[in-house]
């Protein structure tokens, strides 16, 4: 049986771990050739021997950097020749400097003991990260596709670090605006704002802060990245061809829209 994403070329950011290589694993099974992206190349590498399919390539530069992501987009396009399908995914949830310990340990909240480094970081890797990487992405897009951001409930609802939330929170922003200029390229695009999800990424976060969230979860559990996976191969696939400039909110009820 064909793949939905038969022939399709797909980036996506982040792809060494959690999330991403959960989305560049369910991509590969349904058809798609993956361009699998992160800040280590070691661990996009890790991801390929994972991936169904030949064709499959690992790519690595820190998506904050313009110079980096465009050299990453101009091997792309040496090796592919077009971009179907841009999945922003790549991101942090702690930096030095951030004050997050030193909240814990009872010192004040979290805004008050933050560098102004550490937060123009954040929005550097998340904003900054996902302009470039769909800037770029698109001028492959030769025939129409698909972009996804990923953003948060923490954008949705502002929980979270200050700097976290207002990152993922200016993605929305981001996807509603680029929808209205990428339409007539025929390319969409739509985020996808996770709840409380069980990644590497949260595993490192204490239990004690999550549980509260998961508590007020309807479904009662955290999710799991192959039910991301999922979200974003609905938007990747024309099954989604006339949604653009959305957002889904896999999060088991935790907030209702």
């Amino acid at each position: 049986m064909t793949g939905r994403l038969e022939g399709r070329i797909a980036c996506i950011t982040g792809a060494g771990s959690g999330l991403g290589r959960a989305m560049a694993i369910r991509f590969a099974e349904e058809g798609a050739t993956v361009a699998a992206q992160d800040l280590r190349w070691e661990a996009a590498d890790e991801t390929l021997h994972l991936l169904n399919g030949d064709g499959h390539r690992a790519f690595a530069g820190d998506v904050s950097d313009e110079a980096a992501m465009g050299a990453v987009f101009a091997e792309i396009y040496g090796a592919y020749g077009r971009l179907d399908i841009q999945v922003n995914n790549a991101g942090v949830d702690r930096l030095p400097g951030d004050g997050f310990d030193e909240m814990l340990a009872g010192e004040g909240p979290q805004i008050s003991l933050m560098d102004h480094g550490a937060f123009i970081r954040m929005l550097a890797i998340h904003v900054g990260g996902t302009f470039l990487c769909t800037r770029e992405a698109v001028k492959l897009m030769d025939r129409g596709g698909s972009v996804i951001t990923l953003s948060s409930i923490a954008g949705l609802a502002g929980w979270g670090p200050v700097h976290y939330a207002s990152a993922k929170g200016a993605i929305l922003g981001f996807t509603k605006a680029a929808c209205r200029e990428l339409g007539a390229m025929g390319i969409r695009i739509n985020a996808i704002a996770p709840g409380v999800i069980d990644t590497p990424m949260t595993a490192g976060v204490d239990e004690a802060l999550l549980a509260p969230l998961v508590m007020m979860t309807p479904l009662g559990r955290k999710g799991t990245a192959e039910e991301i996976a999922a979200t974003a191969l609905y938007l990747a696939s024309d099954e989604s061809s006339f949604t653009t400039g959305q957002w889904l909110s896999p999060n088991g009820g935790l907030i209702t829209i």
